[in-house]
């Protein structure tokens, strides 16, 4: 099954130079693996869901900057010359509020260490030319607070979310959600399954309030198990 779902996602990223190896091949710091092509076919079908959607593709929590890759791949593949946008404070959490307390005991600056350069070298490993990750992506340093304010995009049709605490969805969301085109899709990495609501309570509560009488607006995809919400008319 594994050797046949990569064969699948070879045949769709060979048009942009990067082929998945599914012996011995790795991607810096992660084994390839058949979770990794699910998660990658995920990303693939909300970005589907957009392909008629005016706006650029936002990423906020780009850590070693995996989910940005795939992000990128798929860009570069539809042609239609959207730029990508990353943002982290690349020193890893901010302060955890009170609403972030559990058994995980998050502690600021967990998950620090990658560099913006970093992230860079992978996209650029990964055979995207330096070219297009030059002009079309832009990764931006900075704790969520202070670096959204800096997004001159306009329109948004694709956010994921990835930052773990309650202060951080709440500042992405406030700030960008607003942005999000009618029909445009919000990807949550931390919501309602067993390991998001054990380890990152303060996600779950602030999207929860955030959307209020909205959130039967967010769907789960049935084969990753993560949530979603695509944008309707207000």
């Amino acid at each position: 099954m594994i050797k046949l779902v990569g064969s699948i996602v070879n045949r769709m990223l060979r048009s942009v130079g990067f082929e998945i190896r599914m012996v011995g091949s790795r991607i810096p710091g992660r084994q390839i693996s058949y979770p990794e092509i699910e998660r990658f076919l995920y990303f693939k079908r909300l970005f589907d869901l957009v392909k008629d959607v005016e706006g650029d593709i936002v990423e906020c929590g780009v850590a070693q900057g995996h989910s940005l890759l795939y992000l990128a791949i798929l860009v570069k593949q539809e042609m239609k010359g959207r730029k990508l946008w990353g943002f982290d404070s690349f020193e890893g959490f901010p302060e955890p509020s009170e609403e972030d307390k559990s058994i995980r005991k998050v502690k600021k600056g967990e998950l620090g260490g990658t560099r913006v350069w970093g992230v860079r070298d992978l996209l650029i490993w990964a055979r995207l030319d330096a070219y297009f990750v030059d002009t079309q992506i832009t990764l931006v340093k900075g704790f969520f607070n202070e670096s959204l304010s800096k997004y001159k995009g306009s329109a948004i049709a694709l956010l994921h979310v990835d930052v773990d605490l309650y202060h951080s969805y709440r500042t992405v969301l406030k700030e960008l959600y607003p942005k999000v085109s009618v029909g445009g899709v919000v990807l949550f990495d931390e919501y309602m399954d067993i390991r998001s609501q054990v380890n990152f309570p303060g996600a779950c509560k602030a999207i929860d309030e955030y959307f209020g009488d909205n959130i039967s607006l967010i769907s789960r995809d049935k084969t990753t198990g993560q949530y979603y919400l695509i944008k309707r008319q207000t």
